[in-house]
This record gives structure tokens, sequence and C-alpha cells, in this order.
């Protein structure tokens, strides 16, 4: 797995993470932005972006509000993104067709 250490400075510009995952059409590096889980205050995230310098794509975690409308979940707003110490480290990633095996109802197709 091929990593790169980014420095947050260099991730803001980027965009990464986004304001609103509704930013990524917007931007030119961001490519993703998805909902990886839910914790007891925040969404984990996990942003895709390409690098300008090496046209390489790259994927951080990180840590942001829950969006819950008019619910009240607590007033935890992670520092820095939940990352820590000025440095983030991203994993190289490329997109590829994944098939998924689900549970799916059965179809009747005898007549009862």
């Amino acid at each position: 797995m091929n990593r790169r250490t980014f420095t947050t400075t260099e991730l803001a510009a980027l965009s990464v993470p986004p304001d609103s995952p509704e930013d990524v059409e917007y931007s030119e590096h961001l490519l993703a932005d998805e909902q990886t889980t839910t914790l007891k205050y925040t969404a984990q995230r996990c942003a895709v972006f390409r690098a300008p310098d090496d046209g390489r794509t790259y994927a951080v975690e990180y840590e942001a509000p829950l969006d819950t409308g008019d619910y009240e979940v607590g007033g935890y707003v992670p520092d820095d993104h939940g990352w820590y110490g000025g440095t983030v480290e991203a994993i190289e990633v490329e997109q590829r067709e994944v098939t998924v095996t689900r549970w799916m109802p059965v179809e009747d197709t005898q007549t009862r």
C-alpha cells in the first residue's frame, strides 16, 4: 500500500476536507467525500483527492460534526478534523468496479 504524508496546510489548499460533501462537484482536486461510519458525536468520513504535484489519487479519513438536523447530539466538534500533529497520512487509491453480495428478498416465481 502506497502512503504519503501531507501537511494540514497542503490539504486545506486542496479543499480537503470539504466544508460540505456537495462541494465535491465544484472542486478541481476533490473527487469524493463519503461517510464511512457514525461515532457518538461525529461522523467518520473519507475524502478522495488528486494531488496536483504527482497526479496520483489519495484518500484520507477525518471526523466531521454529525448533520442531525433539529436533533441535539452534543456540541462536540473535533479539533482539526481529528488529525493530530499537523500532518496526515494518506493512502493511494484507485477507482475499481466491485461486485457486492447482499441478502435480498426472494421473488415469488410460483403462483399460489
